[in-house]
């Protein structure tokens, strides 16, 4: 699914998210651009509790946790004072003027800084605001980069929600917010109303996606009707309307905030030691860890600063584990294969030591000459690269030979010469590459022929009637993308069908399932068993996995051609026998001898055989009679292919061809005449030469049309194709009837003649086989001459 499959309605909750995050960005773009070169007196306040906002105010004594307010310039400041104000009272923000503020840093301690108002320059945005910005824009990458690779998805959803308010509430954390910036004050004040119960979104969607959230999912207008609230309150409160009461909103964010990761953590970490799905566990896992280091600590100090002015530690040392968190979310949403931790803790470590090696030479040169830390980039640039590949090649000794084995198995396939071949092929393939235990390759059915393939090696075949019957295998049709077993438990698509997914992949003995693709459909699949050294298929082991079965297809497709192209030369080789090649060119067009089905049908059927042939064979050597034959039958062969004939049989002296069959001719009766006139013509030629070695041989024939039934008989390897009725007998006996030279052609047959061919009546002739006697005609020739009207 794509971005531009969504629903209206998705859309346009997509495009609502990316205007709160944009409009984020552009006013805490606007308030840098609009603050350079103005007065930064020092420091920025957040009610009480004051931060420094540049590196001079922190070294003369705002150093870390900053503190709070008690007196600026020799004015106390009020206890009742609240946001609104980012500076305080009482402060002379002239450039060049000096301010005095005395604050109770955390440890007890009354400190009295002075500081010199001067310009804000880029360096003060960076140290007041660098982290915020930073984890900020890392949370809109993270939450849009997993929502574009997996969209209109519960955790997509989610972790998009979370991430835009999140991410603009960073964005706008240490700009101006108060009466004289109303933009500034009606987004924050928006973003942090939500802040309490987008993580309820957050809770419902992972690790896993919960049951609740598919049954139910009008409870999210519940959540965000709730913030919604939640936002008036907090502009009540702000604008002095919220009733005295009630306690402050931003305390109940703060608790409700608190709630709702204590619940998370506790649900992570029942699903993280009772889940029997590993994987499931292992995301539970991550987020809990993610969830201690990166949330905990920031809903703590917030929730003791809002509700009893405790903890006053500077927000900027809290920004940055919210990054842990993030990283932990994208993780288990980008990533639902188990990764090998053994390997990945190793190379974790092997990083750590090349970038601490790195540091300490960089601190060295820095400590000699400021400029000389750039000498490490042509090294770097250098090496890095290559210890890197090596590092890959040590850890991860099999897939450096991919390239390698790809190309071996590619070769076999090129050399493989039927469909069981290729799937042999294919089957192999994962043993060799990841060491899966066993392999099943299918080819499904109609995907090259009518029946299913299936070839396993190291595994169990399934049944090939139920294959196509697989819920798995219909869902591999459906989204054509590879399916893992451990998906499973942790994807919300599969929740209404999870057992019976499981149940196949367990008569597969398949741990993964890769789709065969050609045309944009799915042919077949690739069921890859578990790996021998347990470790998880990565996305490395799959994408060559992937190679392989496109590999595979491109034979099999390759092989379905040759065996099409070698079966169409022999239905070629076989209708050879019968038809001339333009009825060949047209029967081929038409879907070839497949398409030649019984039928009844209206022919003309010419019949001819030999007078005197019996006593010429009786009187002559074998060798004579073999190459009189065939001095006869090439001269009558040519004749038929000029003149379209079909031909049914050659029977020693004598052949039967007929025409309108297989393909329409509107003239067959002409047709059928002209080609016996011209086989006379032929027959003469060759008596001269026949009777110069006193052979007393002629040609009789006899034609007539009727309706017959014509198609293929006999049976593989050896068929005719032939027309069967009363059509043929008359023919067959009128060629018997006919002397010498001479052509009999049927009353009938005559009829469709124009006055072009003359002729002479022959008679009623009494025919074997028939109790009536037939009127017949005797063809003389072919004249020129008007054409006989109907």
């Amino acid at each position: 699914m794509s971005l531009r499959d969504g629903t209206l309605g998705q859309k346009g909750l997509f495009g609502l998210l990316v205007a709160v995050t944009a409009l984020g960005m552009v006013l805490a773009a606007a308030d840098k651009l609009l603050r350079v070169g103005t007065a930064n007196v020092g420091w920025t306040m957040d009610g009480l509790y004051v931060s420094p906002t540049h590196d001079d105010a922190s070294d003369a004594g705002l150093r870390g946790g900053g503190g709070r307010a008690l007196r600026i310039n020799g004015v106390e400041v009020p206890p009742s004072y609240g946001r609104g104000h980012t500076i305080g009272p009482n402060v002379r923000e002239e450039i060049g003027a000096s301010n005095t503020i005395v604050v109770r840093s955390p440890d007890g301690e009354e400190r009295e800084v002075t500081l010199v108002a001067r310009p804000w320059v880029w360096q003060d945005f960076v140290f007041t605001q660098g982290a915020s910005d930073v984890i900020g824009l890392f949370f809109i990458l993270v939450g849009f980069t997993v929502f574009a690779l997996r969209p209109y998805e519960a955790p997509s959803w989610a972790l998009l929600a979370l991430c835009s308010v999140v991410g603009g509430t960073l964005l706008v954390l240490f700009i101006p917010i108060d009466n004289a910036h109303p933009w500034n004050t009606a987004y924050f004040l928006a973003l942090v109303s939500f802040t309490p119960y987008v993580p309820i979104h957050t809770l419902l969607a992972f690790p896993v996606v919960h049951p609740l959230l598919l049954r139910r999912p009008r409870l999210l207008g519940l959540i965000y009707g709730a913030g919604v609230v939640h936002g008036g309150a907090n502009f009540a409160a702000w604008y002095g309307h919220y009733p005295r009461l009630l306690p402050y909103p931003r305390t109940i964010g703060s608790a409700i905030l608190l709630m709702v990761m204590a619940v998370f953590i506790a649900r992570c970490a029942w699903l993280a030691w009772r889940s029997s799905d590993r994987l499931v566990a292992q995301r539970a896992r991550i987020l809990c860890a993610g969830v201690v280091v990166g949330i905990i600590p920031f809903a703590l100090v917030q929730f003791a600063r809002e509700s009893f002015g405790a903890l006053e530690i500077d927000s900027r040392f809290l920004i940055w584990p919210l990054g842990v968190f993030v990283l932990a979310l994208a993780r288990v949403a980008l990533r639902p294969a188990l990764t090998n931790a053994r390997i990945a803790v190793r190379k974790a470590i092997l990083y750590t030591a090349a970038v601490a090696v790195l540091s300490v030479v960089a601190f060295l040169l820095v400590s000699v000459r400021p400029y000389a830390v750039a000498a490490l980039l042509f090294p770097l640039l250098y090496v890095w690269p290559r210890f890197e590949a090596r590092l890959e090649r040590r850890l991860y000794p099999q897939r450096a030979r991919f390239p390698e084995l790809l190309r071996e198995v590619g070769a076999e396939l090129a050399t493989a010469a039927s469909i069981d071949a290729v799937l042999d092929v294919v089957a192999a393939a994962p043993a060799r590459l990841c060491d899966a235990r066993g392999t099943v390759a299918f080819l499904l059915p109609d995907a090259v022929g009518p029946h299913a393939h299936v070839r396993a090696a190291g595994a169990t075949p399934p049944p090939v009637d139920d294959l196509d019957g697989e819920l798995i295998v219909q869902l591999l049709r459906a989204t054509r993308r590879e399916m893992l077993r451990a998906e499973l438990a942790v994807e919300p698509q599969y929740a209404n069908v999870r057992a019976e997914c499981e149940a196949g992949f367990d008569r597969l003995g398949a741990a993964l399932l890769l789709p065969l693709v050609h045309e944009q459909s799915v042919v077949g699949g690739m069921a890859v068993g578990a790996r021998a050294s347990d470790d998880p298929y990565e996305t490395a082991e799959i994408d060559a996995l992937s190679t392989v079965g496109q590999q595979g297809v491109q034979a099999l497709m390759r092989v379905a051609a040759t065996e099409r192209l070698r079966a169409r030369e022999r239905e070629f080789a076989d209708l050879k026998r019968f038809f001339p090649p333009q009825i060949i060119d047209q029967v081929m067009a038409r879907g070839g001898a497949a398409e030649l089905g019984s039928q009844r049908k209206l022919v003309t059927v010419l019949f001819a055989d030999l007078r005197g042939f019996t006593s010429f064979s009786d009187s002559v050597e074998p060798e004579e009679v073999i190459a009189t034959l065939d001095e006869y039958h090439t001269a009558m062969g040519a004749r038929i292919a000029e003149f379209a004939g079909t031909l049914e049989h050659f029977a020693g002296d004598g052949f039967m061809v007929f025409f309108n069959d297989p393909v329409d001719q509107p003239d067959h009766v002409e047709r059928a005449a002209r080609l016996a006139l011209a086989m006379r013509g032929d027959v003469e030629r060759l008596r001269e030469g026949w009777t110069r070695k006193g052979y007393a041989i002629h040609a009789g024939m006899g034609i007539h049309s009727g309706y017959a039934t014509c198609g293929f008989i006999g049976y593989e390897g050896r068929r005719d194709y032939a027309v069967i009725g009363n059509v043929t007998n008359l023919a067959a006996r009128l060629s018997d009837a006919a002397g010498p030279g001479e052509i009999l052609i049927s009353a009938r047959s005559y009829a469709d003649l124009d006055d072009r061919f003359a002729a002479e009546p022959a008679g009623d002739l009494t025919l074997k086989g028939f109790h009536q006697p037939q009127a017949a005609v005797r063809l003389l020739a072919l004249a020129p001459g008007p054409a006989r009207s109907a």
